[in-house]
């Protein structure tokens, strides 16, 4: 490797804590009713996205007080011109890991027959990314769901007109908004791409990953299954480092003993923890993921490459897992749970599209390069995902991210 590749692969190795820190996935949700004035809401968002609002280490011990803040400053809402009230903003609780806040508007007018236009700006100020789930009961009894992000903050609620639910396009953009928002799945197609190497290997283990997050997305929603979302979250970071470990055995080979060495590792994590008391490892993650590593093929080159199709099925089920979570969040009557899967899976396999049809005109782009040049990005390329992907492994499992 020559000496800028392992400058710049250095540079990027060190910048990925901050890296994943930046664009780790940023979302909350909210559920809306109406009683006469009043519109009466709750903000849910994962405990740890709240540490972006800490500005002073002292707060670290308040991220109830720090998210009711959030909420007083950014959520309002207007009838035309006039102001609603606010009466209330009040801490809720909450499960393990998870903040909520209620907050009361009280309009001056009945919301039956005038509408309101309600803003919610949550972390839109710390992260532009961030993306906001927002189910609103109407007065009607009608129930709508609306994705909100960077300069689209506001939504009607209220009004005698009858809304209609959400369509199969807004669940369609939903899916698609939810794949493009999380680096975690780009990464791992990325990777993905990197293994496969060929594009006929390449449209196998897309196809194999949409089977995978296909099945576990509509399981998940329907409920017949119910995973820990934080293993998920979890074991998504680790399908990005294992993929892009493979993509490096894939093209300079690996032994057996290599993949010994990971099993290691991997359990290595779990024992600092308790040391260091972190809290408690979820050993079963980690356990899990070592004896993955343990029995992975480690034959490197052709014989990685063959095995991406399957491995993208195989790690299509945890990511599908994971996108589930925004549908899990709307909590949708059963009669509606079909066109909501449907339309998200679509807008989820347009993105992957978006996304492949990225990497497939950068590797056109680099391929008019110099042998050492796609080389040295190839090796940058693999050492970033792996990095990231360890990152999220380790502090999405101890809860550190």
């Amino acid at each position: 490797m020559t000496g800028w590749v392992k400058l710049w692969t250095l540079l990027l190795a060190l910048a990925m804590p901050a890296l994943a820190n930046a664009h780790s996935r940023s979302e909350s949700y909210s559920s809306w009713r109406v009683q006469d004035q009043k519109l009466i809401g709750v903000v849910q968002v994962d405990a740890l996205r709240a540490t972006q609002l800490i500005t002073d280490p002292a707060q670290t011990q308040d991220l109830q007080g720090l998210l009711a803040g959030q909420v007083l400053t950014t959520v309002s809402a207007k009838q035309g011109r006039l102001d609603c009230h606010r009466d209330l903003v009040r801490p809720l609780n909450a499960a393990i890991g998870q903040l909520r806040s209620e907050i009361i508007l009280t309009c001056p007018r009945a919301l039956a027959q005038v509408p309101a236009t309600l803003t919610i700006g949550v972390f839109g100020a710390v992260s532009f990314s961030h993306v906001h789930y927002a189910r609103v009961l109407a007065p009607n009894g009608q129930v709508s769901e609306t994705v909100l992000s960077q300069g689209h903050r506001t939504v009607l609620v209220g009004g005698p007109a009858k809304i209609q639910p959400s369509s199969l396009f807004d669940f369609m953009r939903l899916g698609l908004i939810h794949v493009l928002s999380g680096p975690d799945h780009l990464a791992f197609l990325l990777a993905l791409t990197l293994l496969a190497g060929r594009p006929l290997l390449a449209i196998g283990a897309a196809t194999g990953f949409t089977l995978g997050h296909s099945l576990t997305l509509a399981l998940v929603t329907i409920g017949a299954l119910q995973p820990a979302y934080s293993a998920i979250e979890a074991l998504i970071g680790f399908t990005v480092v294992f993929a892009a470990g493979e993509a490096l055995a894939a093209r300079y080979g690996a032994s057996r003993r290599l993949s010994l060495i990971g099993a290691g590792a991997i359990l290595l994590i779990p024992l600092t923890a308790t040391v260091l008391k972190l809290g408690p490892p979820p050993w079963p993650v980690f356990v899990g993921a070592a004896l993955f590593a343990a029995c992975a093929p480690g034959s490197g080159l052709s014989g990685s490459r063959r095995m991406a199709p399957v491995l993208a099925a195989a790690f299509g089920l945890i990511h599908g897992a994971g996108f589930a979570g925004p549908l899990l969040e709307l909590d949708l009557p059963q009669n509606r749970l079909l066109p909501a899967i449907l339309g998200f899976n679509i807008g989820v396999e347009a993105a992957q599209l978006l996304a492949l049809a990225g990497f497939a005109l950068f590797g056109l782009l680099l391929a008019r390069t110099s042998p050492r040049i796609r080389s040295g990005a190839f090796i940058a390329a693999t050492t970033v995902l792996s990095g990231l992907g360890v990152y999220w492994f380790v502090s999405r499992s101890l809860g550190l991210n």
